[in-house]
């Protein structure tokens, strides 16, 4: 039986929660006997294109075939309209985290030029800043940023998708400029009149330096909360390259790039994942380590953010 029939079952376990058998779930989907549900999923039976349909509709895992080994790669995105209407676009992230945190095996591995965004959904002010200069890139509009854009509904799913971030073991690779792009868009936007309070706009700078202090201490325990299963490992590149993030559930990857500002593409392409997991390799090869005993690169690196953060409030309150 071809390999891709089973790659397709190892994509399936990984998106089903760990205390859902694979077997029955099969049966079930397909309306066939626990025995035929096993040869299938061995490779002992061929699935018809129809229960290839009925399997990737069930589990919402598409089936990839690429003829002689072509080079092509299949990507989904979650289409946002011009609105940009942030309840469905954070709804499909944390569709997509349940389904990490779900899987007995997980770690994501993230490469970014911009403080990845589970760790600002810890803040009202902040989330709500960097959901506005979302939609203000990809409406370019001229609306005024004054933090009351955030519904309870988008609190919720904020807090959610912070909460489950921690609790998926994870390493993180920041460029040199990382956390500078972030104060950026917050001197950017107060200069060109989106924020005109000020006490609001320092609030949104001290924010920052909250999530930076989070990730102190991250890195001091090597782990995100008090389960020691929470890992977290954090390197600085002064050369990344691409915003990429990657999940690995040891059996199959899933791959994300970020593109336009906030959007990204979903790809479990194994070859290509494979690849990115390599280059990711290297990356790490020839980064320093923060976390651990990285405390000295660590603090210099602290220093610097949190002095450029300071300088920003000193230029709202001039």
């Amino acid at each position: 039986m071809p390999d891709f029939q089973v790659s397709f079952f190892e994509r399936l376990r990984a998106a089903i929660p760990d205390y859902q058998n694979l077997a029955q779930s099969v049966a079930d989907a397909l309306n066939i006997s626990m025995n035929e549900a096993y040869k299938k999923i061995r490779g002992g039976s061929a699935l018809s294109l129809q229960q290839v349909v009925q399997l990737s509709d069930t589990f919402n895992v598409p089936f990839i075939y690429n003829p002689n080994q072509s080079s092509s790669v299949t990507f989904n995105f979650l289409s946002v309209n011009e609105d940009l209407n942030m309840v469905n676009y954070l709804g499909d992230l944390l569709a997509n985290l349940k389904l990490i945190q779900q899987s007995k095996t997980k770690h994501i591995t993230i490469t970014t030029d911009d403080i990845p965004i589970f760790h600002f959904f810890k803040y009202p002010e902040l989330t709500a800043f960097k959901l506005f200069f979302w939609a203000n890139n990809a409406n370019n509009s001229e609306l005024k940023f004054d933090g009351s854009t955030l519904t309870d509904e988008i609190i919720a799913l904020s807090q959610e998708l912070h909460q489950l971030y921690l609790e998926i073991p994870s390493t993180e690779i920041w460029a040199k400029d990382t956390v500078h792009g972030t104060i950026e868009q917050i001197r950017y936007a107060y200069d060109a009149g989106y924020i005109s309070n000020k006490a609001l706009a320092e609030k949104v700078v001290e924010q920052v330096r909250y999530c930076l202090t989070d990730m102190n201490m991250y890195a001091i325990s090597s782990k995100k909360t008090i389960d020691p299963d929470h890992t977290f490992n954090w390197y600085n590149c002064d050369v990344l390259g691409s915003i990429a993030y990657l999940v690995d559930f040891k059996e199959s990857m899933l791959c994300f790039n970020r593109f336009n500002t906030f959007n990204y593409l979903k790809t479990n392409d194994q070859f290509y994942c494979e690849q990115t997991k390599r280059w990711m390799q290297g990356l790490i090869n020839k980064s320093i380590a923060f976390s651990g005993q990285g405390e000295k690169h660590r603090n210099k690196y602290l220093y610097e953010s949190f002095a450029a953060c300071d300088a920003l409030i000193g230029e709202i309150n001039v």
